[in-house]
């Protein structure tokens, strides 16, 4: 988890220009597994440029010592609070969670619009720069180079 965060964090920083004209629209996402835990982040842009991000983790009911479609509302909530606790943010400003079990897995999801998020939230997370102007096509290389999937 913490590589994809730091994968997150560093596809922030890299700063590039849109071009004028027609709109092109694309995603991309990038996909790895560490430690049991798969993990993707969705990149959603326009002229090359990132507008959302979508973290996910998929994290096995083993690894949470049981099955996770027996946790509560309330506990589903507190798990939520305590992963965004530890990116620093809470949920609004930009920022959207949802964590829900899947069979025995529980899913987790971070949804990060960066025309909403104010930079000192994302500077909570250990992103800086221009967050307005991140490139899709520098930010899928640089996945790959950190041995992620993309497609």
């Amino acid at each position: 988890m913490k590589k994809l965060l730091a994968f997150a964090c560093t596809a922030l920083l890299l700063a590039g220009c849109g071009s004028s004209g027609e709109v092109k629209k694309e995603s991309k996402t990038c996909s790895m597994e560490e430690s049991g835990i798969k993990m993707d982040i969705k990149m959603d842009a326009e002229d090359d440029v990132i507008k959302t991000i979508e973290l996910s983790y998929l994290m096995p009911g083993s690894l949470l010592g049981g099955d996770a479609s027996e946790l509560s509302e309330d506990d589903m909530k507190t798990m939520g609070d305590a992963v965004l606790g530890q990116l620093g943010v809470k949920e609004g400003e930009g920022i959207n969670a949802n964590f829900k079990a899947k069979d025995k897995d529980l899913v987790a999801t971070v949804n990060i619009d960066l025309s909403k998020t104010d930079a000192s939230i994302l500077n909570k997370m250990g992103i800086s720069g221009n967050t307005k102007n991140v490139k899709l096509s520098e930010t899928v290389e640089s996945a790959e180079k950190s041995k992620m999937t993309c497609k």
